[in-house]
């Protein structure tokens, strides 16, 4: 009887232990699907919370280096231990890398990232064209294109590890997802950004109009008062333009206009601003400048228009097209940017005196 006792307590710990080892396999089973099910959890709120992220700066008046810069640091707080790149291709061309670094020349990346769909490597050995990458300490990647309403890539999205990461599709998913947000805040940017430029920009000669040269005067004599350096201003005016205009016709007048902005622009340093004042009258603002050199650059561009053959410009007092320049200084001769405009314009009005095609420095003049 005992021994009937003894094997029946064998038999049911042997089958206690099956038992339990069975159930704690099944619930280490159910506690890894938990895991997963709750890392997916993870990943989801991470990239709705960079969507919102995203998604809080579409309409916002912001520089589009400020967008990209933000944008990455929303996929970046996801795809922690990796590097980042967002980069826009063509006239917009800029480029933002977070995590870290990828020795790249930038032709090279261009190659690779200007696909029109979306890539995912993990194993660069089955992939000749992106195994040059493993000299970089790349071991995998995903880049996704930007693109605009007619589907073509302006940009691209490009997480690369350095950690043998292996990407999934839900990573490609994910940021497949990001990525159409991101377009739309691009094309955004790009609209307010040509917005801007109209409302500074005077439709016929391109330059800046009136409103933008008297916003910037007011603030680049503000700084050169705080800053102790010179601002010098030049204004200038086509001689006998009424003549020319009336003789030639309008189109050939606003085409004038349009040739003398072009020579203005090709002719000053890249710090100056020139603008169109109004009518056949333009400004020139030369920061951290003396108006003697002021005088030797406005001269050198009255030259050189003198010495331009335009059409029609035969029938112009003396047979040529000239124009007349008037020049002050901040602080020399003015000390606000109101005064720095009337002297220009009082030294300008001396070179008419005088006989037009001249250039006068304004010295105390009445």
């Amino acid at each position: 009887m005992l021994d009937v006792s003894v094997g029946f307590l064998i038999i049911l710990g042997i089958t206690s232990n099956i038992f339990f080892k069975d159930k704690i396999y099944s619930l280490t089973q159910d506690l890894e699907k938990c895991k997963l099910k709750i890392n997916d959890y993870e990943v989801e709120s991470a990239i709705f919370s960079a969507i919102v992220e995203i998604m809080d700066i579409f309409g916002k008046d912001v520089s589009m280096e400020e967008i990209l810069s933000h944008v990455n640091q929303s996929i970046s707080n996801f795809f922690k231990k990796e590097v980042v790149i967002v980069q826009l291709f063509g006239e917009h061309f800029f480029q933002d890398i977070k995590g870290g670094s990828i020795n790249l020349p930038e032709e090279t990346f261009e190659e690779i990232a200007t696909q029109a769909y979306p890539i995912l490597i993990n194993n660069l050995n089955s992939f000749p064209r992106y195994k040059f990458l493993e000299t970089t300490g790349v071991s995998s990647f995903i880049l996704v294109p930007l693109k605009n309403k007619k589907e073509e890539t302006v940009g691209v999205i490009g997480v690369f590890s350095k950690n043998q990461r292996v990407f999934t599709q839900k990573d490609l998913s994910l940021l497949k997802l990001i990525s159409v947000p991101i377009s739309l805040i691009i094309e955004n940017a790009e609209l307010i950004e040509k917005t801007k430029v109209l409302s500074i920009t005077d439709p016929l000669t391109h330059l800046y109009n009136r409103r933008h040269f008297q916003f910037y005067i007011e603030k680049i004599t503000k700084q050169a008062r705080e800053e102790k350096f010179h601002v010098s201003l030049a204004m200038c005016d086509i001689d006998n333009f009424k003549i020319y205009n009336d003789r030639n016709g309008h189109p050939a007048g606003d085409k004038l206009l349009r040739d003398i902005a072009e020579i203005l622009h090709q002719n000053i340093k890249g710090s100056d601003i020139v603008a169109r004042y109004g009518g056949e009258e333009f400004v020139i603002i030369f920061p951290n400048t003396h108006k003697d050199t002021a005088f030797y650059i406005s001269d050198a561009i009255r030259n050189k228009i003198k010495d331009v053959e335009f059409p029609g410009e035969e029938f112009q007092p003396g047979g040529d097209l000239t124009i007349s320049f008037g020049i002050a200084c901040f602080p020399c001769d003015a000390d606000t940017y109101e005064d720095l405009i009337r002297k220009a314009d009082i030294a300008l009005y001396e070179a008419k005196r005088q006989g037009r095609n001249r250039t006068i420095v304004f010295n105390g003049l009445k």
